[in-house]
């Protein structure tokens, strides 16, 4: 079976964005442990405030989402800023 040239594109899309995502991931878990040569980066926490003092990632600073507009001028634009959320739902 032979791959369209639109199929190889999507493909690289897809993968090139997966890379990108595990990075990350891989980059938050080594600066969540201080590891040495770990990225600097901002973590940002966008559940409820509520949700965020009932626990939370060591380091990570409360952004709801409703309120990013808000603290876009005070988040640090000199650190790639990674954010995360979770639901029960």
């Amino acid at each position: 079976m032979a791959f369209s040239q639109e199929d190889i594109r999507k493909n690289r899309e897809y993968f090139a964005e997966k890379l990108r995502a595990e990075r990350q991931l891989t980059d938050v878990q080594a600066w969540v442990k201080n590891e040495r040569g770990a990225p600097e980066i901002a973590l940002l926490d966008t559940r409820s405030r509520d949700a965020f003092a009932k626990g939370h990632i060591p380091g990570a600073v409360s952004a709801p989402v409703g309120e990013l507009s808000q603290l876009a001028s005070r988040l640090p634009r000199d650190r790639e800023l990674v954010t995360y959320c979770w639901s029960k739902t």
